[in-house]
């Protein structure tokens, strides 16, 4: 009886062993990724905070919505974050483990090499289901928010923004042409408008100057110019004017997505966010015999070899993504083909290292 009871604390001792391991390797994975994505996070909102303070000097978008657009890109950001982040934390954590010997113990008490790799697969199933749940629900809809707060311009941004010499499309039926520009007003205006309840009417006007005097308004101020009017009947009639106040409408619908360009942009944002799953459980298989070191090695040895080739990976990647000659068939198919042949380096890894042992 005593020899059983021994042997049943025995067994719990070595199960509660096991699980206390599991959780220092979990937790040490989670706390690299963590770090890693909150240093990667930070470049990039820094390099896209200088693109969008650029564009809002130049008057493309307004000053005041560029913390929302950045934040809003933010899940965006994660999908390439995350599982460079996952694989960069597998490198560093086995690396450490190993340059001081903890893995060694962590053997001899039952962390066994099917369990490592099972305890990844578990991190890394966490992983994808954040990316694709947030980048197939949250980021179309911020998306939306933020196309909406880049087009939302008023009449008088609009108009500080135009390049003298080129003709700007108000809206879908105002353009606009501008030989100079002084601080807020236009000189030597040409503008041609037609009229949204019949397209056959149209009017163009001639003017030395033109601005617009409140931020809230949609009204144009016109001074010292003509106005050329087209009827049905293509007659031409000519009205000379000093000042006059033409109402403008700021709002456009250029740039709205029709239904099969949207259904084609969710199903090519579908098989993107498969592959980066993919990616993130093939880079488990990669990062586990880069990460191999010898005990007198440094943890941070394999951290660059490792991070170039999960960038040729990713490259490859956003590569075949990107080509627009190809059609979506052949887009997913070179993304299958890629995803293989790090498959295929990976068990080479492995083997290349056994035979090292």
């Amino acid at each position: 009886i005593n020899g059983q009871i021994q042997s049943r604390i025995d067994l719990l001792s070595i199960k509660f062993l096991v699980m206390i391991l599991n959780r220092y390797f979990i937790k040490s994975i989670f706390s690299y990724t963590a770090s890693v994505s909150v240093i990667f996070l930070l470049i990039i909102v820094s390099s896209r905070s200088i693109q969008y303070l650029d564009q809002a000097a130049r008057g493309e978008i307004n000053p005041e919505v560029v913390f929302w657009i950045i934040l809003f890109r933010l899940p965006e950001f994660g999908q390439i974050i995350l599982p460079l982040s996952f694989f960069i934390s597998i490198v560093l954590t086995l690396g450490k483990l190993r340059s001081e010997s903890e893995f060694v113990v962590m053997e001899q008490n039952g962390f066994t090499f099917k369990r490592l790799h099972t305890l990844l697969i578990a991190c890394s199933a966490f992983i994808c289901a954040v990316i694709f749940s947030s980048s197939a629900w949250l980021t179309p809809k911020l998306d939306l928010q933020i196309e909406d707060m880049i087009q939302q311009k008023t009449l008088k941004e609009k108009i500080i923004s135009i390049t003298p010499g080129e003709f700007h499309k108000i809206n879908e039926s105002t353009i606009v042409y501008s030989k100079e520009t002084s601080s807020d007003n236009l000189s030597k205006v040409f503008i041609k408008n037609k009229s949204k309840d019949n397209q056959a009417r149209e009017f163009f006007v001639f003017a030395e100057k033109a601005y617009v005097e409140k931020i809230t308004e949609e009204v144009m101020y016109l001074n010292h110019g003509s106005a050329f009017f087209l009827d049905e009947l293509k007659e031409l009639s000519k009205l000379t004017f000093e000042e006059m106040k033409l109402k403008i409408d700021s709002t456009s619908n250029s740039n709205r997505v029709n239904k099969e360009d949207q259904d084609l942009l969710e199903s090519s944002n579908i098989s993107w966010l498969l592959s980066l799953c993919a990616m993130t459980v093939i880079s488990i298989f990669l990062a586990v015999p880069l990460s191999k070191a010898s005990p007198r090695e440094g943890r941070y040895k394999r951290v660059l070899p490792s991070l170039l080739i999960f960038s040729l990976y990713l490259g490859l990647l956003i590569a075949s993504r990107g080509a627009s000659e190809l059609s979506s068939a052949a887009q997913i198919a070179s993304m299958i083909l890629i995803h293989l042949a790090f498959l295929i380096v990976a068990f080479y890894l492995y083997f290349a290292t056994q035979q090292k042992v």
